[in-house]
């Protein structure tokens, strides 16, 4: 809902994910193919953790699979729940949807704390490698802690403060 752009740039998902993809195949083509090169990829926007592509499950096809064909070699999915269903209450996680058909490796990122949700994730195929953002930070050695069941430590939120919330802001210029 962001993108109002009227050229090729603009519109249908085959347009607003084409800038995208140029700069993957620009990418790819600078460093060559010694070098991993990937795209992080979210539905949600900074201002807004609930938004959704409008397209669902088939919006997500024609991106993945127009990142997958430009010589990438990962998709790096994050959502606020990386196993839950990516459109509504059932269905595919955003993820699995990368998985299925964007032909790369994929990340999955976004509340995996829970090692048996993350160990899910890669047993299902869902995902082919599982990224901690605060449970790592939280537990330094999670890999360590959970493969000898060890108790796992709860993020201190006191760590990102102070948080600015800035959805909807509007500046007024002085007339």
């Amino acid at each position: 809902y962001f993108n109002k752009r009227t050229d090729e740039y603009g519109g249908s998902p085959a347009n607003r994910v084409r800038f995208a993809a140029e700069i993957c195949r620009a990418v790819r083509e600078a460093v060559g193919p010694d070098m991993t090169v990937g795209m992080r990829i979210s539905q949600a926007k900074v201002s807004d953790n609930e938004h959704r592509w409008s397209g669902g499950a088939e919006e997500a096809e024609e991106i993945f699979a127009t990142l997958g064909a430009t010589g990438i070699d990962f998709i790096h999915t994050t959502e606020y729940r990386a196993a839950a269903p990516a459109f509504g209450d059932e269905g595919f996680s955003l993820a699995s949807l990368a998985k299925q058909h964007s032909g790369v490796t994929v990340i999955a990122n976004g509340s995996l704390d829970d090692p048996e949700t993350a160990a899910s994730m890669l047993q299902n195929g869902d995902a082919d490698v599982v990224a901690l953002g605060k449970a790592a930070l939280a537990n330094r050695n999670w890999p360590h802690r959970v493969r000898n069941n060890l108790a796992l430590d709860e993020l201190d939120g006191r760590l990102f403060a102070p948080v600015a919330d800035v959805k909807d802001w509007e500046l007024e210029l002085p007339a």
